[in-house]
């Protein structure tokens, strides 16, 4: 055929067609030479967790990030796939580590054949030390901008009070504070009960770096109304019957508590109430009510009572 004219144009047809195809990337885009249809490509991920073997029966390891970012290089639709499912690990291991002060290489595991990854930084130098352990009393403290200016705190409680702290011989030594960190910032106006962090500090209030059993502590906290103890005057308003004289008044409770603010209780010396007496011709006993400034929010009891002792004229 290639000595015929027509054979000879028909081999030059095809060689053209071919280079034309080849340099306008036809092969490419229908994936006849590309077995994935993707180009590869390099991206970063974020904030993937280090898992750290060791013995963790017999030391403790420090300076371990509990996260870093790695560079990901290969397969496109991987790549992406990674980025949602992050199905592969960030490991340190340290198992055939002793003692001491160690630059340890990151390693990856469990990654597709087409994708390379490297852990930035590389590196991490973490240190080494036998482990033990302390027990300590959990502290906790309730900032008082919590409180209403009604209400103040009268005990707070730990539960359970002592937690045991792991670490290396350097951090239990510098252990100063052992706090429950209460997380919630609201506003405090009964006995309830809150979920706080342990945490560990030394003398200048640096969180060290250890770990505690249990990691989490319950709370109580318990609140009083802001209250105060004053007398209660009366005063008789009205006339009784023409033929009849008022003999005695007798209030039920010589003192009442007075509830509100610190500051309009410092302003209260006593309460008064006013007893109407007017009309009565035989003795009574009769609920009055107390007359008491703005700002005070209840008191106990809230009514009192009064003996009327009234007596016909000779």
């Amino acid at each position: 055929m290639l000595e015929s004219k027509w054979g000879l144009r028909f081999v030059a047809l095809a060689l053209a067609l071919f280079m034309f195809l080849s340099v306008n990337d036809v092969f490419e885009n229908l994936n006849l030479f590309n077995e994935n249809g993707d180009d590869d490509e390099t991206e970063v991920l974020q904030g993937m967790p280090v898992e750290v073997l060791y013995d963790e029966d017999e030391y403790y390891v420090s300076g371990v990030p509990s996260q870093v970012n790695v560079q990901l290089s290969g397969n496109t639709s991987n790549i992406v796939r990674l980025q949602t499912t992050r199905d592969f690990n960030v490991l340190l291991d340290l198992r055939e580590r002793g003692t001491g002060e160690h630059e340890v290489h990151f390693t990856i595991d469990e990654l597709p054949e087409n994708v390379t990854a490297e852990v930035v930084p590389e590196t991490a130098v973490v240190s080494i030390q036998e482990l033990v352990s302390q027990t300590f009393t959990v502290q906790a403290e309730v900032d008082e901008s919590r409180f209403g200016p009604a209400h103040q705190l009268e005990s707070v409680s730990v539960e359970p009070e002592t937690v045991t702290i792991y670490g290396g011989e350097n951090e239990i030594n510098r252990i100063q504070y052992v706090r429950a960190a209460l997380s919630d910032n609201s506003r405090i106006t009964e006995d309830r009960v809150e979920e706080a962090e342990v945490g560990v500090f030394d003398f200048q209030f640096n969180r060290l770096d250890v770990r505690t059993e249990p990691s989490n502590v319950r709370v109580e906290i318990n609140v009083n109304e802001v209250s105060k103890t004053v007398p209660v005057n009366y005063e008789v308003t009205g006339m009784v019957d023409s033929n009849h004289q008022l003999v005695n008044v007798e209030l039920n409770h010589e003192t009442i508590e007075v509830f509100g603010s610190q500051e309009v209780l410092d302003t209260i010396e006593s309460a008064s109430v006013e007893i109407d007496v007017d009309g009565l011709d035989s003795s009574v006993t009769r609920d009055v009510e107390l007359d008491l400034p703005e700002g005070i929010t209840k008191t106990e009891p809230a009514v009192l009572e009064a003996e009327l002792t009234i007596e016909e004229n000779d």
